[in-house]
């Protein structure tokens, strides 16, 4: 076994939300994680755009839901959600369907809805974890890893400068995403439809206005330049937007393809003004990185732990944007699985409480990847889509 230079409780594989929240959690129940994350900041794009009411409630606890408030790009009374469905920005709308299943439940939460950008929430969160004592390393991956019976001993690299050093953790979190890593060394298979789509996604600055043309939309589901295309709100001027539309990679097409002028002529095509102005902006600090690829899917691990190992968030489970459900489940994963830990690290509790874990968890991650596909389907795929990919996921569970 190789000689450990640190040593550490916890340790979090991966710095986006549910990393981050993991850190968080953790340590407001007295663990000093440590959290390494291979890229060099945070990412600057919303992704997710609102936490659920129990996801705000996990953040109450630990005092920050005031500065989630804060941060928000709408007070919870005054914010509407407004999907649409058209050809192009600038064409006939129409409302994308929405269930009203459980918007009652509201009622019983006594924390609302929080209207925030993923990138805003992540900036909230590792200053949050920091001051709880988290050791928070960016530009920092994880290059090998071994588990045994009473811990985990990882060799990390700093990116920077290539410098190695060996850490022996009690726990290993994998938070590193939908590709994870970890999960493939495991072994540990997934149930569902699987990936259904890819999507190339960048953050624009272009004056959309005259394609709303005073309309409201939150989110635009288009068929222009092809299906699976969105526009998304990025501020209530119209000048901000998210573009993502779907690629092929299996036809051979690659981020690489897309580059800034044809981003520039597709998000003209998806709008609907053929001359408008659009700049693209960087999505990582300190890069000139603009478009990031996506595999849109719905699947869930068989097996949320392995002994010392466990995955949360997209490396337990992916399910489809819309609905923005996969976020806050990864908090709530977070949640379930930090309290846990600091029990039986503390001595409060026997090793068996971590089984509950993968039991608690799991049940939810697939009822969450019902939920999404089904409005993927109503929003977003093309006619008979999403009914397929649920019926081939009831048929091979």
């Amino acid at each position: 076994m190789m000689k450990a230079q640190e040593r550490t409780s916890a340790l979090v594989v991966g710095g986006a939300l549910t990393g981050l929240s993991s850190a968080v959690f953790l340590g407001v129940h007295g663990v000093r994680a440590l959290l390494v994350e291979r890229h060099p900041d945070l990412l600057i794009h919303p992704r997710l755009r609102g936490l659920t009411p129990r996801a705000v409630e996990a953040f109450r606890q630990v005092g920050l839901e005031p500065a989630i408030r804060d941060a928000s790009f709408a007070t919870g009374e005054g914010y509407t959600w407004v999907p649409v469905r058209a050809d192009t920005l600038a064409g006939e709308h129409t409302l994308a369907e929405e269930s009203d299943e459980g918007e009652e439940a509201g009622d019983a939460s006594p924390a609302a809805f929080a209207p925030i950008d993923q990138d805003k929430l992540e900036v909230l969160l590792r200053g949050k974890a920091t001051e709880l004592g988290a050791d928070v390393r960016f530009a920092t991956e994880l290059v090998s890893w071994e588990q045994d019976d009473d811990g985990v001993t990882a060799v990390l690299r700093d990116r920077r400068d290539g410098a190695e050093r060996t850490v022996r953790a009690g726990y290993l979190i994998a938070a590193d995403g939908a590709t994870s890593p970890i999960r493939e060394r495991l072994g540990i298979g997934t149930d569902g439809p699987g990936v259904l789509f890819n999507t190339v996604t960048t953050m624009i600055e272009a004056d959309l206005r005259p394609a709303l043309g005073g309309r409201r939309v939150s989110i635009a589901y288009l068929q222009q330049p092809r299906p699976f295309t969105i526009l998304m709100a990025h501020d209530d001027a119209g000048r901000r937007w998210v573009f993502a539309t779907g690629y092929a990679p299996e036809h051979g097409e690659s981020i690489d393809d897309f580059t800034d002028a044809r981003v520039v002529g597709m998000v003209r095509a998806a709008a609907g003004l053929p001359d408008v102005a659009v700049r693209l902006r960087p999505q990582i600090p300190g890069t000139d990185l603009k478009a990031l690829g996506f595999a849109v899917g719905a699947r869930v691990a068989r097996r949320y732990r392995d002994r010392r190992v466990f995955l949360v968030g997209d490396s337990a489970k992916i399910v489809p944007p819309t609905g923005g459900l996969g976020g806050s489940t990864g908090i709530l994963d977070a949640h379930n699985l930090a309290w846990k830990l600091a029990a039986v690290l503390g001595g409060r509790a026997g090793p068996a409480l971590l089984d509950t874990y993968h039991a608690e968890r799991h049940p939810v991650g697939l009822f969450t990847m019902e939920q999404a596909l089904a409005r993927f389907g109503a929003r977003m795929a093309p006619r008979g889509t999403a009914g397929r990919a649920r019926r081939r996921w009831w048929t091979t569970r």
